[in-house]
């Protein structure tokens, strides 16, 4: 796109102009905050200033000197603005011709092949067993999506995992409980499971802050299962089956992407042991007097990484290696991806590092894409403690709010309950990506379902307006839109028409530091952008044919954009509302 071409244009230039055998700094291509200062700006002048050890302005007058053939390719006009900064404009008959390819390719607009050939895995919506998914659990299901969308937008094969977290001490204080309450009851009789579940959770540990005993013989029941005691098996087999069936309903009603792998912690029993021998062999791990088995960090202040505790049980640590071992010798991944909240930092840089000591992989392959911690105004969400919202509740809400809204504002909308569902749940996932994946966010009812300002239904209702606009005008252009025939946009269309163009700039952007915001914030602006161009450039009232023509093919490629880019963060754009 054109910030690449802009980028390669002041490379070549900068090289002319730098001594031979130095290298051309870092340097930024970015978008003004001012029409007025063009459509892309550098500040390659301000870092070469250093190298050339002259004024920033006169590096500036320099490299506009070199830039003179592409003037008369790309742009329009090239200036220089203090103290230093090099301003480009791109000429209207190039954005004619992106626009003409937008049109005629719709649904391929934004994509690439910049991924091809290259296998990323993403891990997300990381539910545990036996609890039902709360509200805390919609950061990682959407972000993750999102990610995996933006991906599979740009050629890479992307794979998706839920790595349901079905194994581990928290499955011995169940056990412990259910065996206590419910004895030899038969599983079918118990009414919903997950009342069961999150009563006995609570009840627990209520009874382990009174009595800390109980957590060593809940450790006991866990690790008994481990070694493959047959009630204690049954009990959980039956918990991960129900849990499972809750978790795909909920990637349902979220319109998540269907995930490709399944594998909960549990299906690496069997290779555990090899990894522990493995590293007990290459005398990365050690044993302790007390019988865990440790890999000492200490010296690069990451403390001792547990594979075995002390009572025999493995660890979340020895799971996800043996989850980097599968997924490194089944994909062959070019990046490993986790997204997962960032209490668990300290843990990935743990799992990384002895991954690598390993030979399962180099830190860069693997990532933790950490996310902020969602709360109420009250403070964290805990199953444990009774505090948290079901995500069924939030999104019954969520329809239900978009559906009053929808009736008051549009009774006669004949599919009022469809997109009701399609705004609610729009509304809902926009609210967190519209945040930095690494800002806490506080959960209030009245922000994760408003209706205004930078909001989902704010960006889909102008997507329905453009598509009320383009159903009034008669006929329509499509391929046949011809670049001669286009009037000189005014000020305003040109930045409308330069916005939209943005599209696979701002993607390339989200990608790169893997933040969904980045698209979202886009999306938000452009949407401000379109309300003022519909407002201020009445389509519908356009007497002159020529322009009427260049406005209805400017309506269209906005509506497919916003489409297309709310497409990417897993949310609809309903025609009508």
């Amino acid at each position: 796109m054109f910030r690449s071409e802009i980028r390669k244009m002041l490379l070549e230039a900068a090289e002319k102009i730098i001594p031979e055998g130095e290298a051309v700094p870092g340097f930024s291509v970015e978008v003004p905050e001012s029409l007025e200062h063009g459509d892309y700006a550098s500040n390659i002048a301000l870092a070469l200033a250093k190298v050339l050890k002259k004024p920033p302005m006169e590096v500036a007058g320099l490299l506009v000197e070199q830039l003179t053939t592409y003037d008369q390719q790309l742009t329009t006009k090239i200036e220089i603005a203090t103290p230093g900064f090099i301003n480009f404009s791109i000429k209207d008959k190039f954005l004619f011709r992106e626009l003409e390819n937008v049109l005629k390719v719709p649904d391929e607009w934004g994509k690439s092949d910049e991924g091809n050939g290259k296998t990323v895995v993403v891990e997300y919506f990381q539910l545990n067993i036996a609890k039902r998914p709360h509200v805390g659990h919609l950061r990682s299901a959407v972000i993750g999506d999102a990610i995996k969308r933006m991906l599979l937008s740009q050629g890479y094969n992307a794979v998706s995992d839920t790595h349901v977290g079905d194994w581990g001490t928290q499955f011995g204080i169940l056990l412990l409980a259910y065996k206590e309450v419910y004895g030899g009851k038969p599983m079918g009789e118990l009414g919903d499971p997950f009342d069961v579940f999150e009563k006995l959770y609570i009840e627990e540990n209520e009874r382990i802050e009174k009595d800390p005993s109980r957590r060593e013989r809940a450790k006991e029941e866990f690790a008994k299962m481990e070694r493959g005691d047959p009630e204690n098996r049954e009990i959980w087999e039956w918990m991960v089956d129900v849990s499972m069936k809750k978790l795909e309903e909920s990637a349902v009603r979220l319109n998540l992407l269907p995930f490709d792998e399944h594998r909960g912690e549990s299906a690496y029993e069997e290779v555990m042991p090899k990894i522990v021998e493995l590293a007990l062999e290459k005398s990365i791990a050690k044993k302790t007097t007390d019988g865990a088995i440790v890999v000492d960090l200490i010296a690069e202040k990451l403390d001792e990484a547990v594979l075995i505790k002390s009572d025999g049980a493995s660890t979340y640590l020895l799971r996800d290696l043996a989850t980097i071992q599968y997924r490194k010798g089944k994909y062959d991944f070019f990046r490993n991806l986790y997204v997962v909240d960032i209490r668990q930092s300290h843990h990935f840089k743990q799992v990384f590092r002895v991954a690598e000591l390993l030979g399962f992989g180099g830190v860069g392959e693997s990532e933790h894409v950490e996310f902020g911690f969602m709360t109420s105004p009250e403070g964290a969400f805990s199953t444990r403690k009774g505090t948290a919202i079901s995500l069924d509740a939030v999104l019954d809400e969520a329809h239900g709010k978009a559906f009053a809204v929808i009736k008051e504002k549009n009774p006669n909308l004949g599919n009022a309950e469809k997109v009701a569902g399609v705004v609610g749940l729009g509304a809902l996932k926009y609210f967190d990506l519209s945040h930095h994946r690494k800002s806490d966010v506080v959960f209030r009812w009245e922000d994760a379902l408003s209706f205004e300002g930078n909001t989902g239904p704010y960006i889909q209702y102008t997507h329905a307006r453009l598509k009320s606009i383009l159903r009034k005008v008669d006929g329509s252009l499509g391929p046949d839109f011809e670049v001669a025939g286009k009037p000189e946009p005014d000020e305003l269309e040109h930045e409308l028409l330069v916005s939209l163009l943005r599209l696979p700039e701002v993607i390339e952007d989200a990608l790169k530091d893997f933040t969904p915001n980045t698209l979202a914030n886009y999306l938000f602006l452009f949407a401000q952008r379109v309300n003022e161009f519909y407002h201020s450039h009445p389509v519908l009232k356009e007497p002159d044919q020529i322009k009427l023509s260049f406005r209805k093919d400017l309506v269209r490629a906005s509506a497919i954009t916003i489409k297309n880019a709310l497409g990417l963060l897993g949310i609809d754009a309903p025609e009508e509302m």
